[in-house]
């Protein structure tokens, strides 16, 4: 039973994640065609760059809020599950090695999403929101040296670039530095941690690659 439960969830993720804000905000505030403009890709560099700054500001911040809100919803309707009907077992589907399973499904699901051809976006603040479910702190950090990079330097790719890799290694420091922060975390959980950035730098070779980047 709980194996089916998590495939269930891990479908239901990557459907999630396939629900395109982007493509949603252009249409209905600019009446555009997010396929079809700029980069073409569905997402919140894509809209900042080539629409409008302060929609890819709101953009962005669905992206990350969405994702954050449905950890913290799958998490909350497990355990009440679990309390409600007495089933232990279903602790091992909200674990943070599980949760995580789901963060990677929701990516795919913005990434490649089977409801738009497979044509997502590169799925920053998706990762991002992915991340302030596990640590607010890693997040606020990044979002402020990630956001000076726009603002001040106007490098908005590398402030992509800052937003995959810094909060793994925000989360090294705190995790070596800060026992309270430490003991909330299973044991190597760092590592899973690092194996999700990896990914994420995976799927944004895939889609680079449709876009003739490399």
């Amino acid at each position: 039973m709980t194996i089916i439960i998590a495939i269930l969830i891990i479908v239901l993720s990557y459907l999630f994640g396939g629900f395109s804000t982007a493509r949603i905000i252009a249409k209905s505030v600019r009446s555009l065609n997010v396929y079809k403009v700029g980069t073409g890709l569905a997402d919140t560099e894509n809209i900042y760059t080539n629409i409008s700054k302060p929609m890819g500001v709101l953009v962005g911040t669905i992206d990350l809020t969405k994702a954050y809100v449905y950890l913290m919803i799958v998490e909350f309707v497990l355990r009440k599950l679990g309390a409600r009907f007495g089933f232990v077992d279903l602790e091992v589907l909200y674990s943070y090695n599980m949760m995580l399973a789901y963060g990677w499904a929701l990516l795919v699901g913005h990434c490649l999403p089977i409801t738009h051809k497979f044509q997502g976006g590169r799925g920053i603040f998706t990762y991002l929101g992915i991340i302030t479910y596990f640590s607010l702190s890693t997040t606020a950090l990044t979002a402020v040296v990630a956001a000076i990079l726009v603002w001040k330097f106007h490098q908005v790719r590398f402030a992509q670039y800052t937003i995959v890799i810094l909060p793994l290694i925000l989360f090294q420091i705190f995790y070596s530095f800060s026992p309270a922060f430490a003991v909330r975390f299973p044991a190597h959980f760092n590592l899973i941690l690092a194996g999700t950035c990896v990914f994420m730098g995976m799927l944004n070779i895939i889609v680079s690659k449709r876009l003739g980047e490399f």
